[in-house]
């Protein structure tokens, strides 16, 4: 599967998996459909599928909670 960004780079998704993040509160984040995509130096996490997941996104003070 290819993934293109908005400069025309493309990348290719070499996995499809599900990852858990261990939050300060304890409580587990898991995120299912993740594509892997070896190529890409950053993690990219997108607010809209956060909240399509059921989570509430708070922006303050240059935090994220």
């Amino acid at each position: 599967m290819n993934i293109e960004f908005g400069d025309d780079r493309r990348y290719n998704a070499t996995m499809i998996c599900t990852i858990t993040f261990h939050r300060e509160s304890g409580f587990p984040l898991r995120l299912k459909d993740v594509m892997f995509v070896l190529d890409l130096k950053k993690n990219l996490l997108f607010v809209k599928v956060l909240e399509d997941y059921g989570y509430d996104v708070i922006f303050n003070k240059g935090k994220v909670f």
